[in-house]
């Protein structure tokens, strides 16, 4: 009885007072945030992208010209890289390549989406909901990983938070209030001057999400009220936003990114077709392959856990009263922006979906706070047996370790039991009708397992970071170049410093000797390549290898041999032992080669 009452009054008390709510909140992010931030090597290749162009950018001076290499991304809204930039200037030189700088910005920014909601949902629900929503959203598993990666998607996740969420406010505070079994509470309003700050917020958050991440956001609050207008055929609540002071305010805020346009096209997305000039327009991340139907239904499912165990409950109880504003407006935010994503969109799900967060989170909060502490379990969901739940960090677990051939260590192996035990545990809660004691064991379930998986396992593995693998073995060495054939992901250029233009064997061995690099590192498919070369430029084969790197290249699936030879006799590089080169190896020959570089 003790134990319930615990659980019945612990999220009210923590939220009855904001700033240490808040501060619960902020600790709760970098505790789960801050591991893999900290630990996971530079991850191809959208983020190897990112952090190389805004390297680039910074190092030659030119703020309003990101490119990588020669390629100039026309899809990427210059907000990203400046935000990245701004962190790299901080950093200083000596932190260039450390991906730690570039992921700061997306860190910062999920951070702020995590206290947005709280903030902002508590003028919608209520405090306590909101704090439970916050805390649901911030553990997700897809949130964690926005957070994790230095890409357009973790900083835009904050404006399209701030955006829907005063767009939710004036929607549900346009009719008088009226009670709802779906709700905890009303909506608190504010005065006209109150108003016209939410309203400029909304509007600064339209502006600071175009210029992040393009149509994202716009996309967003159009497929909501696509789907509102489906619902009660009424736009006239709109005119409270002020769009005739707030669309410019949302222009000026945006504009910066035309501009950049302008002065690497000439004429903005010159150039473009225009199914590339629509994909641009809908967001920094594309994909040549579209998603097959229910991909981004399935990510939403799988990305949103611990809040999925509630969605029966939601989408059943919030259909019944979706005559009252908020439960149709929640409904229109995912309903409507999953029809465009599943219809017209042709991104990856797993960095799409994280915007419908936040109203799935409200309303699963909403939700809990309904428990009236009888122990009733909810009506309406589909609730899995308690200890088959264990299956599901298991599975994860097992997926990845059995990938990379290895078995967990101890720690390891002891944080997937600690996980695989709150997963049961929430289950029996949610089973019992203990709701807010299920929120408080799932949010500390998710955390502790995006913990464990982005900052002890996957780190772990190093076979499958090459480039991070590379840089390890060379480090002592200090060239002031690398060549490297057989592998042209973005991680080598950022980690490495590789250039674009000297991965080729004929072009590296055609380069006179004063001017080659010290270290040629080659995969051992490329070696007949380039031997055949070095004999055509009239120069001596490659000499015994200083060392070897075996790693697995994941974006292209296959595993990957180097050979690290040291062209200068004269100064060795001490290759750390484990990097020795097994006796009477022999590289595969050119028949092997498939296309794993």
């Amino acid at each position: 009885m003790e134990r319930r009452r615990s659980m019945m009054e612990g999220w009210a008390a923590l939220a009855s007072r904001p700033q240490a709510a808040s501060m619960a909140l902020l600790l709760l992010c970098f505790a789960v945030y801050l591991p893999g931030f900290v630990r996971l090597p530079a991850v191809d290749r959208t983020e190897a992208i990112y952090a190389e162009t805004t390297r680039d950018m910074v190092a030659r001076g030119d703020w309003a010209d990101p490119r990588f290499g020669s390629a100039v991304h026309q899809y990427r809204p210059i907000g990203t890289f400046w935000a990245q930039a701004v962190s790299r200037s901080i950093a200083g030189e000596a932190n260039a390549r450390d991906i730690r700088v570039y992921r700061l910005p997306s860190l910062i920014f999920v951070t702020l989406a995590v206290l947005a909601v709280f903030w902002l949902g508590s003028i919608i629900i209520g405090a306590e909901a909101a704090l439970i929503a916050a805390a649901l959203f911030a553990v997700a598993p897809l949130t964690v990983l926005v957070s994790q990666l230095a890409i357009a998607e973790g900083l835009s996740l904050l404006p399209a938070t701030i955006a829907m969420l005063t767009l939710a406010w004036f929607y549900e505070t346009a009719a008088p209030p009226v009670a709802s079994e779906a709700l905890a509470r009303h909506p608190r309003r504010f005065s006209a001057r109150g108003e016209t700050g939410l309203a400029l917020l909304f509007w600064a958050a339209i502006g600071a999400g175009i210029l992040i991440n393009a149509l994202l956001v716009p996309i967003l609050v159009v497929a909501t009220l696509a789907a509102l207008f489906a619902f009660d055929r009424d736009f006239s609540w709109l005119k409270r936003l002020r769009p005739l002071f707030g669309v410019p305010i949302a222009l000026a805020v945006a504009a910066p990114w035309l501009l950049v346009r302008a002065h690497q096209d000439g004429t903005p997305f010159a150039g473009m077709s225009w199914p590339e000039f629509l994909a641009a327009l809908g967001g920094a991340q594309d994909m040549k392959l579209r998603a097959f139907p229910g991909t981004f239904v399935l990510a939403l499912l799988l990305g949103f856990l611990p809040g999925t165990a509630l969605l029966g409950v939601v989408f059943k109880r919030f259909w019944r009263t979706r005559d009252q504003r908020l439960p149709r407006f929640l409904l229109a935010w995912v309903i409507g922006y999953l029809i465009y994503l599943e219809a017209l969109s042709s991104k990856p799900g797993t960095y799409m979906v994280q915007t419908m967060f936040p109203a799935l989170a409200l309303a699963v909060a909403s939700i809990v706070v309904s428990e009236t502490g009888h122990g009733k379990r909810p009506e309406g969901g589909i609730f899995v047996w308690p200890t088959a739940l264990a299956a599901i960090p298991i599975a994860v677990f097992a997926a990845v370790y059995g990938f990379a051939y290895e078995l967990p260590g101890v720690m390891p192996a002891v944080l997937i039991a600690i996980i695989a035990s709150l997963f049961i545990w929430s289950g029996r809660l949610i089973h019992e009708g203990l709701l807010r004691g299920w929120a408080t064991i799932g949010v500390a379930a998710l955390g502790l397992f995006a913990i464990t998986l982005l900052g002890v396992v996957l780190p772990s593995i190093d076979k499958i970071w090459p480039s991070a693998e590379i840089k390890r073995a060379v480090a002592a060495c200090q060239p002031q170049t690398i060549d490297l054939v057989g592998f042209r992901e973005p991680s080598s250029r950022f980690l490495l410093g590789v250039s674009p233009d000297r991965q080729a064997p004929e072009t590296i061995a055609s380069e006179p000797a004063g001017s080659a690099a010290k270290l040629l590192i080659v995969e051992d498919r490329w070696i007949n390549r380039m031997n055949m070369a070095l004999a055509t430029s009239s120069k001596a084969a490659l000499p015994s290898p200083s060392g070897c790197v075996s790693a697995y290249n994941v974006m292209r699936g296959c595993p990957v041999h180097f050979r690290i030879y040291d062209m200068e006799a004269g100064q060795p590089c001490k290759i750390p032992a484990r990097f020795a080169c097994l006796p009477n190896a022999e590289p595969a020959g050119p028949q092997k080669s498939g296309n794993c570089d």
